[in-house]
């Protein structure tokens, strides 16, 4: 008898499971630009739907409640029928709703949409890093798995250039806008047709017949039925978690609370805030610039990780983040200065999310690694939600785009200081 991970185990990545892993990030590029997109049209709805900065918040939130509440709905439905029907549901899903956004006549319609496109990206962020990790050998998977990413970036510039041709060549065509961003969904969504269900799924639910087959295509082993085994994994609870591991349960969501309040809250009103600072040129420009630095950033934590440290690296970057994000605060109207921090804070809050998923990994046990991810993804994204919303009653409240963003970028740093306190290094840490 032999487990399912055994038989993926492979020095190897195949020609299946590559296509499978690139489908994977494309489809995340698609999630990224989804979430960001909003914020290329928040001034022009502005202007023509005259809303003010809450409604403006509450636009660009509209997508991360969709998400919670997707994650939650979806996540349930793929334990009862399966990893790939709700892989192809998901995206499916999310693409139809983008598209009736160009339907959209007023303020509340267009943020039902929104929400409900939300819902589809919900049910692709908890369950395409799911099924993906369960094709992919388990002495590889951790990289792989952060590698995927890499592609949010990508998808943030697919957006920008989007956005640039219908909003600013287009003459605000954000109807067309959001069709055109609903078809290359559609597409990628053909090609996930090819992707299989989860092997761990078929041998759990007792398919040990389409579990051999999915595996002999995935690896071109002979894996006959009766020698699969299914070992179920011994389960932890959540009053473990917070008794026996309770500061880096602590630390843990410190570190997803920050880094998807900062993120959300700072990338959904970047075009708002780039447009009330005094800056040379053509704010594509510098969007474009921001978007790209992601990538390095994301790139030199993955390295760090490995010869630095898990820990050190995400505070490095989370206290960096927050700290150029206060001079670029402070420096709305110096356009060099104020450029140099847009950077950085791209750089270094895009670095700190390459860190935080090996630092977590790597703070529990198996046995409660999967709780743990579930707990802090969940966590984050209400958070997220609070981001964009927060930012803009405070910029309500206060006429002022610098008082919201330095609150925002504060708690980059209150999440920095409380993983150094709370959390141990666990570079090279071993666990049962």
């Amino acid at each position: 008898m032999v487990r399912v991970e055994e038989i993926l185990d492979l020095d190897r990545i195949s020609a299946v499971q590559s296509r499978i892993i690139w489908i994977a990030r494309v489809s995340w590029a698609f999630v990224a630009m989804e979430i960001i997109l909003i914020s290329f049209t928040l001034p022009l709805f502005t202007r023509i739907l005259g809303l003010n900065e809450i409604q403006k918040g509450l636009l660009a939130s509209a997508v991360l409640i969709g998400d919670v509440i997707g994650a939650a709905l979806f996540g349930r439905i793929s334990d009862i029928i399966g990893r790939r029907p709700v892989f192809q549901l998901s995206l499916l899903w999310y693409s139809i709703f983008t598209a009736l956004t160009a339907l959209s006549t007023g303020f509340y319609d267009l943020l039902a949409y929104r929400l409900l496109a939300g819902v589809g990206l919900g049910g692709m962020l908890v369950v395409d890093p799911a099924l993906l990790s369960e094709f992919l050998p388990p002495r590889r998977r951790g990289m792989l798995m952060v590698s995927l990413d890499l592609f949010w970036p990508v998808g943030s510039l697919v957006a920008l250039g989007l956005a640039y041709v219908f909003l600013e060549l287009g003459g605000g065509s954000w109807r067309l806008l959001f069709l055109a961003a609903a078809f290359p969904a559609l597409t990628i969504s053909l090609f996930r047709l090819y992707v299989p269900e989860s092997p761990y799924y078929l041998a759990k639910k007792g398919d040990l017949a389409r579990a051999s087959e999915v595996l002999r295509r995935l690896t071109g082993r002979d894996v006959r039925p009766e020698s699969i085994e299914f070992a179920i994994e011994e389960r932890g609870s959540y009053e473990e978690l917070f008794t026996k591991y309770r500061g880096r349960a602590i630390a843990m969501l410190f570190a997803w609370a920050s880094l998807n309040y900062t993120y959300y809250g700072l990338f959904l009103w970047l075009p708002e805030v780039l447009g009330v600072a005094k800056l040379y040129g053509n704010i594509w420009l510098y969007l474009a610039l921001a978007f790209i630095l992601q990538i390095p950033g994301y790139v030199s934590a993955m390295i760090l990780v490995e010869r630095w440290g898990r820990k050190k690296t995400l505070v490095l970057y989370l206290l960096m983040s927050g700290i150029t994000g206060i001079v670029m605060a402070i420096a709305t109207g110096d356009a060099l200065i104020f450029t140099l921090a847009l950077l950085m804070v791209s750089f270094f809050n895009l670095g700190a999310w390459g860190s935080v998923y090996p630092f977590t990994s790597e703070l529990f046990p198996t046995k409660l690694r999967g709780k743990a991810f579930g707990l802090a993804e969940g966590f984050g994204k209400i958070i997220a939600v609070l981001g964009p919303i927060i930012f803009g009653a405070l910029f309500q409240i206060t006429g002022s785009v610098e008082t919201p963003l330095l609150a925002t970028m504060i708690i980059a740093i209150i999440g920095s200081v409380a993983v150094q306190i709370l959390a141990p290094e666990t570079k090279g840490m071993i666990f049962d």
